[in-house]
């Protein structure tokens, strides 16, 4: 820094040299710029490996009894809050930090979280078309690891298919049939066209 006076110009130069030292020869001020991709994150897959347990309401017949199902499809995700991000995942990351590096926790905890989210008293074969119902029910249930620790949050979840076991499905028909017969006119329909 030179101002002029050499004797002064030289003094700052050394006062400068001395804070370095006591920095590890860095300057005083460290100063970063971190990029946070805040757009929605599309294309993670998911599917159940192994069934899940699913409660199934038919109030028409009477029907509450738990299956096991099969789904899959994708979900979408979103960083909302970039500090809490950097400080509970990325913080100590010198270079680049890909989703690569975290998709396969998410896929794990949101999997997880499916059953709760399920809960809904509807029948599986209705689940694809009450997808907004169940991602507001998966943020609900993610909100303390995902949103209050990560800083990340469901944005949309799609359902692809929703299949129950053979031996499910035929339980079901055959109480909905059982129920039909209760039913004195649908009986007497049964029985005439059976004749």
């Amino acid at each position: 820094i030179f101002n002029g006076k050499l004797s002064e110009s030289i003094k700052d130069v050394f006062a400068t040299i001395g804070k370095r030292f006591t920095f590890g020869g860095d300057t005083a001020k460290d100063q970063r710029i971190y990029y946070f991709n805040t757009k929605e994150i599309i294309g993670n897959k998911y599917g159940t490996p192994n069934p899940v347990p699913f409660r199934v309401v038919d109030n028409n017949i009477g029907l509450d009894v738990d299956i096991a199902i099969r789904c899959n499809g994708e979900y979408s995700y979103k960083i909302v809050n970039p500090i809490l991000f950097y400080t509970n995942v990325c913080g100590n990351v010198e270079e680049e930090y890909r989703r690569s590096e975290i998709d396969s926790m998410l896929k794990t905890e949101l999997l997880t979280a499916l059953q709760p989210a399920f809960d809904m008293g509807i029948r599986y074969s209705a689940l694809p078309g009450h997808t907004m119902e169940i991602a507001d029910a998966l943020n609900a249930v993610l909100s303390k690891k995902w949103a209050e620790l990560r800083g990340i949050e469901v944005s949309s979840f799609g359902v692809n298919s929703v299949t129950a076991s053979k031996e499910d499905e035929e339980m079901i028909k055959q109480l909905q049939k059982t129920a039909v017969l209760r039913n004195p006119n649908m009986a007497a329909a049964t029985l005439v066209g059976a004749q």
